[in-house]
């Protein structure tokens, strides 16, 4: 897991459902620079929606986004407890030239490890194009927000709640 730093893009929650016989699906919520990112996305895989709804989040910042050019898995040990290390890299959608940038998380939970690398290596990009995250986002509130987000039912419930007891 990554220190969270303001500067900086930081998890702060995700779900994602996948199965052999459905597609797979990820929602999760992104905080940084005063601001934060909620998006979701279908995907080919758990990890593969979880990554694709970091890149729906982070659009008004990324333009046409990245590419996933590397992506490593390994145990840190032996039997169920090991922890997966994950080591990514990603690079700019348009230019098959551009450089690479690495991001690595280790975790016992693989989709968690998965997503924070991701997310380190975008921060790395940020970096070094000099991106300001806490400028360069649309307010808080405009990114989607997934049935399934808690902040999402909670304020349905509310609005439901106010009209019974008006």
């Amino acid at each position: 897991m990554t220190l969270s730093r303001p500067d900086t893009l930081n998890l702060e929650r995700w779900s994602a459902t996948s199965g052999s016989e459905r597609s797979s699906r990820a929602n999760l919520v992104l905080g940084g620079g005063g601001h934060r990112w909620r998006a979701n996305a279908d995907g080919n895989g758990a990890i593969d929606a979880l990554m694709r709804a970091v890149d729906n989040a982070l659009a008004p910042l990324l333009g046409s986004g990245v590419v996933l050019v590397a992506y490593d898995v390994h145990a840190t040990g032996a039997g169920h407890e090991a922890k997966a290390s994950i080591n990514v890299g990603v690079r700019r959608r348009e230019a098959d030239d551009a450089p690479v940038f690495a991001g690595s998380s280790v975790d016992e939970n693989v989709l968690q490890a998965s997503v924070v690398a991701y997310i380190e290596a975008v921060n790395a990009l940020l970096a070094a194009e000099g991106i300001d995250i806490a400028s360069a986002v649309p307010t808080p509130g405009e990114t989607a927000r997934h049935d399934t987000d808690p902040e999402h039912r909670s304020g349905a419930k509310d609005n439901i709640m106010s009209s019974y007891n008006s």
